[in-house]
This record gives C-alpha cells, structure tokens and sequence, in this order.
C-alpha cells in the first residue's frame, strides 16, 4: 500500500432525498455491497414517471425530480434528522415543514404539496410523489456504489472555472471528499483498492458528468458550465470515482487513506 502521510477522509455526505438537500455526516458505517445507509433512499417521482409503488425497484432519474431538470429544488432548505428519514423544509427562512416522517404515508403530502408549489405544475409533470424502494435506492446508476472526490481535483477545477474558492463538492454530490493526492490522480485507480479508516473500497468506474454540475446548489440558479470545461480543458466529462464497500468498518472524518495496489 501507498499513502500520502497527508492524505485523509475529509468529509461524510449523504443525500435522503434524490434532488434534496445533503445531510454531512460525523461518520458512517460501512457495509460490503451497500450503499452509504439511508443514502438516496428517497425521490421524488414525478407526474410522469414510471414508479410503481405497488412494486418498488429502481428507476432512471429521468423519472425524478432533479437538479438537470428542476434546478429550483436545491432552493428549498432541508434538515434531516440523525437517521436521514425525518425531514424539514423551509425557504427563505420561512419554515414549511417540520420532522416530516418519510417512511410514513400520513407525512408524504406535506412535503409533496410544499415541493409541487415550489416547483410549479409544469416542471413535477402535475404531481410530486415520494418514492422509496426498500433494497434498492436512487442514485444515477443501480450499483450500489458510494461517490468520491479529491479536494486537489476541485481546487483545480475551481481555477479553470474562474473561481477563487474549489468548485463545491456538493454540486458533484459526493459521498466521500477526500485530501492529500495531487489533482486528477483518482482517476487513475480503477481497478484498485483503497483503506479508509479500517474499511477498504475497490474503486470501479470514473463518473461522468451532466449539466446538474451547473446549479448554484444553495441558489438553485446555474451558473457555471462543468461539463463545457471539462470537456474543452480535458477531452472528458468524467469527474471523481465510483467506490464499492468490500471490507465494512466505521467511518470518520480524519481517517487515513491510501491506495492499495
């Protein structure tokens, strides 16, 4: 194994709600073949989409609401508890909804009334529901799969976008932000394994890119083109790693990283 004596696990993040606000995490355990717990457990379908709650799977985020297609969602200011299934919602300061179970129907039409205004008939297709899929969950591809990234990779493309500050994480919604590796170098361990803590990963695909990289993720405005630059700086638009849990073990922000080969 290789490790940069610098090179560390820098934050936790998960998503509750496929398009909604990110939860951080002070850690996180890790189970073979698992998602990150309670991680794009929910979505929400819209008027549209094909989920059928009657047989709950997996579906392509076409039929969701996102941040490419309904860019205002990530306007809404959501909380989530320390399980990640009671949310809250407020905007512009204003509180909407309060603890609001998302494992329980009774709750579901709160939320789905205060995103379906939010959002406007045109966009949620004329109605918002809240998906869930017990063994399954909602993220871009059905592999059960945590999403990492490399501070050194989003200061530079913070730079090549004209930024002062590293191009937010939250916009590539990472699993796992790490430090301590020169920029771009996580692209180069596809099929390898890292140690996180006292859990290893085998990394498996890079991630490409679309134009939800381009929305101000406390705005819900875009206001960048990721997917331009990486393209014209680059030749790609594959940005940050998949990872699969192959040894479990808990995780903490401060855990070391290295790359076993």
């Amino acid at each position: 194994m290789t490790m940069d004596l610098d090179a560390s696990l820098l934050s936790i993040t998960r998503f509750p709600v496929k398009g909604l606000t990110p939860q951080s995490l002070d850690e996180a355990q890790l189970t073979p073949d698992q998602p990150l717990a309670n991680d794009r457990r929910f979505a929400l379908a819209h008027g549209s989409s094909a989920f059928d709650a009657q047989t709950p799977a997996f579906q392509k985020k076409a039929h969701f609401l996102t941040w490419i297609r309904n860019p205002p969602l990530a306007a809404l200011d959501c909380s989530f508890d320390a399980s990640g299934t009671k949310i809250t919602i407020k905007k512009d300061g204003k509180l909407l909804v309060q603890e609001a179970d998302l494992t329980s129907p009774l709750s579901h039409p709160a939320i789905e009334k205060v995103v379906l205004e939010h959002i406007g008939p045109e966009g949620t297709r004329g109605s918002v529901k809240i998906a869930e899929a017990p063994g399954a969950w909602f993220a871009d591809v059905p592999d059960p799969y945590l999403s990492i990234q490399s501070t050194a990779t989003l200061v530079e493309l913070g730079r090549k976008l004209g930024q002062t500050e590293p191009l937010d994480y939250r916009r590539l919604r990472a699993n796992l932000v790490i430090g301590g590796f020169p920029a771009w170098a996580e692209m180069q361990w596809v099929g390898s394994q890292i140690e996180i803590g006292e859990t290893v990963l085998a990394i498996e695909a890079v991630i490409g890119r679309c134009a939800a990289t381009h929305v101000n993720p406390d705005t819900g405005i875009p206001d960048g083109d990721l997917v331009g630059t990486l393209n014209s700086v680059y030749g790609h638009n594959k940005c940050g790693v998949y990872a699969r849990v192959i040894q479990g073990g808990t995780i903490k922000p401060g855990d070391r990283v290295g790359r076993i080969y």
